[in-house]
């Protein structure tokens, strides 16, 4: 079984639910909520519109089979592409799916893009500190990159749902690629 940013997100809420999907009965499991639909759905849209509104071309791969995505998502990245949304990036048992890879210097850094706030426990002087559960699925991207020799730095991005780029920094002091 791959290692997913779904199930570390998962691990990070609840432990037993890790364990159940991989191993629990699936006839056990409550049916999805209309609320929590309702949520993915509302994710869906403003991904949607924020990818609608980017300035700059990218690939577009959110429409190609799971089986050529990889693929594609390499060859876009050996080929330099700006930007490539849709991507899914594998290095041993480590699966990503980041929203978007965006070449900098160097390499490629990832950025997903939230509905939610990128930060928690903020005010008006300080914005906030970076939210565990978004960190370990951007972490698991990085991950990915550094061991495919794509990486721009240990560093991602969150586009959250006030229009702001949040930089999650995984390098130096940061306690975030610890946990």
């Amino acid at each position: 079984m791959a290692v997913t940013a779904s199930i570390l997100y998962n691990l990070v809420e609840c432990h037993q639910r890790v364990a159940l999907d991989a191993f629990g009965d699936p006839a056990r499991r409550d049916e999805v909520s209309a609320f929590i639909r309702l949520l993915w759905e509302r994710g869906t849209l403003f991904e949607q519109q924020t990818v609608a509104n980017l300035q700059i071309p990218f690939v577009d791969l959110s429409d190609v089979s799971e089986l050529d995505r990889e693929r594609l998502t390499l060859d876009a990245m050996t080929n330099g592409e700006p930007l490539i949304y849709g991507g899914r990036i594998r290095a041993g048992d480590l699966l990503g799916k980041p929203d978007l890879l965006r070449k900098e210097l160097g390499g490629y850094v990832p950025g997903d893009i939230k509905s939610g706030r990128a930060t928690e426990g903020g005010n008006e002087d300080h914005g906030g500190r970076p939210k565990r559960h978004y960190a370990v699925q951007l972490g698991l991207y990085v991950d990915v990159l550094e061991r495919l020799n794509f990486s721009a730095g240990r560093r991602a991005f969150v586009l959250d749902i006030q229009g702001d780029e949040v930089e999650y920094d995984f390098s130096g002091s940061s306690k975030l690629w610890g946990d």
